[in-house]
């Protein structure tokens, strides 16, 4: 018997019930329940979520390159305003440089003190290469073991870049040619490598800079040794940090270098003592593990209480010997590039102009003239050679601490 109209009404009125609780439960449920007690305090209710056709922000997960081209990109909301053309210097305890921001403010400042006539060039500097010794009262050692952490901290402030300027064809645009140096004396004396200053090129002006970004014009030599590579020479800057030196290191101690090679500047490494030998002048080398290149000559080598046991000179490639059994190995040493020849040498750092290594034992020599370039063969290990702590201590003549 059919059912009268009158109770079919209430059943659509539950089902139409039900549909709404349904889709209110799920709505709701896309929000946490932070999100809606947040939403609840701002007066707002869980039905006021963004309708299909209000831009929805894609989750911060997604990536941009699934997103299909015909969208038009959303943009996040942030707290941050535009970045402008400028990246935003963050302050760090360690130093940050780059090398444009470098390079272009000691091209800058030189010039001015060139232009001033207060900055001297090699042609003027090497007038006082004769000098052998000089007075100074040193910085006394300490004797607690520093960790790499300190002493990368320590050498900041006494680590200097030392720049030579090359006005160019233009007198505008200038060439730069990059070492390192370091404090020795806090009146303003550096000790870098000889050959920063004794080489081919004729520098315009050659100057310093500490981690502060303070450029400094290198003022006289002090004292030099060219057989040993290494020298002393004076800034106008007082109150400076100046590094202790110390004796002697024996092969095995531990070896720390902070210099600027290839532009990589404050560059930290480690490594050990690896041996001394003499050369054919008999001048005391001592090699090193710890990596250096380009750039860091003239930067100090430290032990494990931070003094100075040694300085950065060069490096020597050892190549395998030809097809013969018997042939010897040979060291390549890089020589540094003419001024004529600065251009060819910035395209291809990595291929510098090379000489053999004179010979330190006698009959070498032949064997090594009547070699042909072609039983050179593959490269096996560099050796990073350094000026040892009792070269750099022959140039001073020390002055009781007062």
């Amino acid at each position: 018997m059919p059912q009268p109209f009158p109770l079919r009404r209430p059943s659509r009125s539950l089902a139409l019930v039900a549909l709404v609780v349904w889709c209110m439960m799920r709505f709701a449920g896309d929000r946490s329940p932070v999100e809606q007690t947040l939403a609840q305090d701002r007066g707002q209710t869980l039905a006021q979520k963004p309708t299909a056709t209000e831009p929805v922000a894609a989750p911060e997960k997604a990536d941009a390159k699934e997103r299909p081209h015909s969208e038009t990109p959303i943009p996040r909301k942030t707290k941050k305003r535009e970045r402008t053309a400028k990246p935003i210097v963050q302050s760090r305890p360690y130093p940050v440089f780059g090398i444009d921001e470098v390079l272009d403010h000691l091209a800058t400042t030189g010039a001015k003190l060139h232009k001033a006539g207060q900055a001297k060039g090699d042609v003027e500097l090497r007038k006082n290469l004769d000098r052998k010794t000089c007075s100074l009262t040193l910085a006394a050692p300490g004797e607690e073991t520093i960790s790499d952490r300190d002493l990368y901290k320590r050498a900041c402030e006494s680590v200097f870049i030392v720049c030579s300027l090359y006005k160019g064809s233009d007198n505008e645009n200038w060439q730069t040619s990059l070492a390192t140096a370091f404090v020795v004396a806090e009146d303003g004396v550096l000790s870098s490598s000889c050959h920063v200053f004794d080489n081919e090129d004729t520098a315009d002006a050659v100057i310093v800079m500490d981690v502060k970004k303070n450029v400094y014009p290198v003022t006289e030599l002090l004292a030099s040794n060219k057989l040993a590579d290494t020298c002393l020479f004076r800034i106008d800057a007082k109150n400076l940090k100046p590094l202790p030196l110390a004796e002697e290191a024996l092969p095995g101690t531990v070896a720390r270098i902070v210099a600027h090679p290839g532009d990589s500047f404050f560059f930290f490494s480690s490594g050990h003592v690896s041996n001394y030998e003499r050369d054919q002048d008999a001048v005391l080398w001592m090699n090193v593990t710890a990596d250096f290149g380009q750039g860091s000559s003239g930067g100090p080598v430290f032990n494990e209480l931070g003094h100075v046991i040694g300085q950065v000179s060069r490096t020597y490639t050892l190549y395998s010997g030809g097809s013969a059994t018997r042939s010897r190995p040979r060291r390549i040493a890089g020589v540094a590039q003419p001024r004529q020849r600065r251009a060819l040498a910035q395209l291809d750092a990595n291929s510098p102009k090379v000489a053999p290594k004179k010979p330190a034992v006698a009959g070498e020599a032949e064997a090594d003239a009547d070699a042909d370039a072609d039983e050179i063969m593959d490269p096996q290990m560099v050796f990073k050679s350094c000026v040892p702590v009792q070269s750099l201590r022959g140039l001073i003549t020390a002055k009781p601490a007062p």
